[in-house]
């Protein structure tokens, strides 16, 4: 007799870094480090989502294969994935995944991404630029569930303040991500800009 395995041992087996792993993200490896960052996440938004699976946005998901997009999908502790960008992709993200060609930063593309909202996870990974990084969060804040957490990612540590004085959030965490010797070799920035909702005890 055969049983099916809960999302605790399925995380336990197999976390989400290991998904990156296995795909042609570049969320691990050589340019960047970020499992770990997300391996905690998930258990957090997990816990405190009563260890139902979650729902994820990216914007930035055309570049490197469509590595992240493809990982997310595979993982059990997914439900929905949905992912933005102004390019089109080469493979579609099958029947959990969702991939619309928009302009993210418009207010069509935040239309488009309301109608599969709210998400757990929302992460922005598209040019990383001053525009693009600030709207992330004045657009998207209203899509993020509780418990959710967005993630800014790649964020350059020269222009950190500006970024957050222009976001006007107080909630706003800026986390810098340990990077591997190559990384930190080649000098890519594993900075984020990460906001928490999460349940409180007295809820």
């Amino acid at each position: 007799m055969s049983f099916e395995k809960s999302l605790v041992e399925c995380f336990a087996e197999k976390p989400p870094s290991v998904y990156f792993d296995e795909s042609n993200s570049d969320k691990t490896g050589v340019r960047h480090d970020y499992g770990n960052l997300y391996d905690w996440l998930f258990s957090s938004l997990l816990f405190q989502n009563d260890m139902q699976p979650i729902r994820v946005l990216e914007i930035g998901v055309t570049m490197f294969g469509e590595g992240s997009g493809h990982a997310f999908t595979k993982m059990p502790f997914v439900e929905k994935f949905v992912g933005l960008d102004v390019n089109p992709i080469e493979k579609d993200f099958g029947e959990k995944g969702v991939f619309l060609k928009v302009d993210a930063y418009s207010d069509e593309g935040l239309q488009s991404a309301a109608e599969y909202a709210p998400y757990h996870l929302l992460i922005d990974d598209a040019e990383h630029i001053h525009p693009q990084q600030v709207a992330f969060f004045k657009m998207y804040t209203q899509l993020c569930a509780t418990p959710g957490v967005m993630v800014c990612e790649d964020v350059p540590k020269i222009v950190i303040p500006k970024r957050l004085k222009a976001i006007k959030d107080p909630t706003i965490m800026q986390v810098r991500v340990p990077g591997s010797l190559i990384a930190s070799k080649g000098k890519l920035d594993n900075n984020i800009l990460l906001k928490t909702k999460m349940i409180s005890n007295n809820q």
